[in-house]
């Protein structure tokens, strides 16, 4: 399978200013850099990775030059495979690298203001598989006197695998537009693409534009020959869509198919919130989803308080639960609670607030309100239930494990890949999922390294979540 698009690899000089939401500049603020990727289809043995940069035109350093004022920064990308050093203990080089001389231009440099950004984009076609991308910007630069890099975790799924549907990373952006003009450097399937590489809109950038690509739509059984694109906008620790930021499309099914779009966020309040993408079928079953994380900063808007009627709560199942009760519930939730949610439950003291918390956390992911059933709450306890019953130990119940935390957090794997019996080898599991919303395809990897069947979590691909780099080394008796 090829998508159909794209060099291997682009580079080029900039010209010019791409306006974002974002923080101040200054002349004496260190280099301010920006990173992010997306991944697409390439051929049956790669995929194509886009590697997006964004520099604060005002913390660079100017010279003045015919024209203008310029700015030179040589960069040094590179996408290393995430374990540096294989199971014989050889250092590994990165699968690919490139340093790439940028200049840019302004016509004055004192009307740089707060917001202004370069954007720059490289692609590099690599095989599936789990990377880290390093960007560079070396000692010597213009106002720097060390090196001066920036990380990023990326995991390039392998979208020719054999029968399966799949979405590909989703490229946020501040601008797509239709062009010809193959010779720019955001140019891809007939559109100009320009990159928010910090995922940072609102206060003046007051449209999301987003782009992506399905794959492997010819294995639907679609006797129409149509299939729906559901794109909405979810609050970050809510999967329900927002009422006024959700659209469904009946599309022609073809192979691939470009999936672009934008959103007016213009009334969002400030905050964290979830691009997500469904492909239906003629069911309306969701086939696979796609979905990416991004900011909001509209200090005009303001949140409108949800109010909880005392009535219901005095008739609900949570005004008769005792401190026992609401102590468990409280230990359950943790796995899915946003930070601000935990930080507040735990600073109420008086039980009766405690249980009104209970039933406002549990009625805001509620999908249905309208019905008598919870299908968010009970769907979470039945995975509570599975965890007990597959990973209890005599040391702990399965619900407080780590494949269990990870279970209820995430949910139920696409995949689950058994390592029980490999020679040399402590026992270990991988945990594969397609879609973890802000994070794309990502996997888990644990192992029982003391034998007593206390299957710890040792490494996965997703942020915040433990990360080992050399996690097969660890397994090795």
């Amino acid at each position: 399978m090829r998508s159909h698009i794209f060099p291997e690899v682009c580079s080029a000089v900039i010209f010019g200013l791409i306006f974002f939401a974002g923080s101040a500049g200054a002349q004496s603020m260190p280099i301010q850099l920006d990173v992010d990727h997306a991944s697409f289809a390439y051929d049956e043995d790669n995929a194509l990775v886009e590697i997006y940069l964004a520099f604060e035109a005002a913390t660079l350093t100017y010279t003045a030059a015919e024209g203008g004022f310029l700015a030179e920064l040589p960069i040094r990308l590179a996408l290393m495979r995430s374990t540096h050093v294989t199971l014989d203990d050889t250092p590994t080089d990165p699968v690919w690298s490139e340093e790439v001389p940028l200049v840019f231009m302004v016509p004055d440099t004192t009307s740089l203001v707060e917001g202004q950004h370069f954007v720059h984009q490289v692609r590099a076609s690599v095989a599936p598989g789990e990377y880290e991308l390093e960007a560079t910007v070396p000692s010597g630069a213009p106002g720097l006197e060390h090196d001066m890099s920036v990380r990023r975790d990326v995991l390039v799924p392998n979208y020719a695998r054999p029968g399966s549907v799949a979405v590909s990373d989703v490229t946020l952006a501040s601008q797509i537009s239709p062009s010809q003009n193959k010779d720019d450097l955001f140019f891809k399937n007939g559109l100009v693409i320009r990159p928010n590489a910090n995922q940072l809109f609102g206060s003046g950038l007051n449209f999301l534009f987003y782009y992506a690509e399905a794959y492997g739509l010819d294995q639907l059984d679609a006797s129409t020959g149509k299939y729906t694109v559901f794109t909405y906008i979810a609050q970050a620790n809510i999967p329900q869509p927002m009422p006024d930021y959700q659209r469904r499309v009946e599309r022609t099914v073809r192979n691939p198919d470009v999936l672009v779009g934008s959103f007016n966020i213009k009334e969002l309040p400030s905050g964290s919130y979830f691009l997500r993408i469904a492909l239906l079928n003629e069911n309306n079953e969701a086939i696979t989803e796609q979905s990416r994380k991004f900011f909001v900063y509209n200090p005009e808007v303001q949140v409108e308080l949800q109010v909880t009627v005392e009535t219901d709560f005095e008739s609900s199942q949570y005004a008769h639960m005792d401190e026992e009760e609401v102590d468990r519930m409280q230990a359950h939730i943790r796995a899915i609670a946003s930070d601000s949610e935990w930080k507040r439950l735990r600073s109420i003291k008086d039980l009766d607030e405690r249980r009104r918390f209970m039933m406002d956390f549990w009625q805001a992911r509620d999908p249905n309100p309208s019905t008598p059933v919870n299908e968010f709450q009970e769907n979470f306890y039945a995975l509570v239930q599975y965890a007990n019953d597959r990973y209890t130990t005599s040391f702990t119940e399965g619900w407080e494990s780590d494949r269990g935390q990870v279970l209820l957090k995430y949910g139920t794997p696409t995949a689950v890949e058994p390592h029980l019996f490999d020679r040399g080898m402590e026992p270990y599991e991988i945990w594969e999922y397609n879609n973890i919303p802000g994070e794309g395809q990502s996997m888990f990897v644990f192992a029982d390294l003391d034998g007593f069947g206390r299957f710890e979590l040792l490494h996965s691909s997703v942020t915040g979540e433990r990360q080992e780099q050399n996690w097969q080394s660890v397994i090795r008796k």
